[in-house]
């Protein structure tokens, strides 16, 4: 944790601008051999791999496999982005150093701010679910209904559906996102509603009363998602 700290100590007064809004979550405490995903600043997976602390605001990334890394421009951003021992998720910036096939240099470390950080854990997913009444809020869900997931996020989800609700209106969305692991069944809120083609409507919607853990398997499962779908562009 110290360590951590040290590499986002707060510069001289008289060498800071007016401080920007940043993310209330604590300085992620970075071990080394954590698994940590690589991305672009467009949010595409570049490789997974295992980061090492070098001192003096610098992290070495390895990969788990014996495959070389990519080539890596000097000086690029790139974002990390993990999960700590305590299971809570950081993301953050840096710009690639020194690199080789064997091993890239991440320095100029930055925590995201909070709404990059949530916009961060967004992915797209066009899946099959299903719709249904809310047990928490009976009397204000449909009928129950096949749904697409258009993408989700931890936070919530654009839904596509026959089913008409209106803004402030509940549902549950049940969608097993992943296969061979047990469905995710989650109170929606709608917060916007947009009329489509064929009689269907698109809603984005605000997860409620999704607990610490639940959140934190919902991130796991996004994050596998992402790695799928780049290992299928590749093949």
């Amino acid at each position: 944790m110290k360590f951590f700290k040290g590499i986002l100590k707060a510069a001289p007064e008289k060498q800071r601008r007016p401080p920007d809004p940043v993310d209330s979550q604590e300085m992620p405490e970075l071990y080394s051999g954590m698994k940590v995903e690589v991305l672009t600043m467009e949010n595409h997976l570049i490789f997974v791999g295992r980061l090492g602390l070098l001192g003096g605001g610098i992290l070495e990334l390895r990969r788990d496999t014996e495959d070389p890394l990519p080539q890596a421009l000097y000086n690029s951003k790139v974002k990390l982005r993990g999960f700590q021992r305590n299971s809570q998720a950081f993301s953050m910036n840096g710009t690639v150093g020194k690199s080789s096939r064997d091993f890239w240099q991440i320095e100029n470390l930055e925590i995201l701010q909070s709404q990059e950080h949530r916009n961060f854990f967004r992915q797209n997913t066009d899946m099959d679910a299903r719709v249904m009444p809310s047990g928490r809020y009976r009397g204000l869900g449909r009928e129950q209904a096949e749904c697409r997931v258009l993408d989700v996020s931890a936070g919530g989800a654009r839904v596509l559906t026959k089913n008409v609700y209106q803004e402030g209106d509940f549902f549950q969305l049940e969608a097993a996102l992943l296969p061979n692991e047990r469905p995710f069944s989650i109170t929606c809120q709608v917060l916007r509603v947009t009329p489509k083609k064929g009689f269907r409507y698109e809603y984005g919607c605000r997860f409620e009363a999704l607990d610490e853990k639940e959140r934190q398997r919902l991130l796991r499962a996004i994050f596998t998602i992402q790695r799928k779908m780049l290992q299928a562009q590749r093949d």
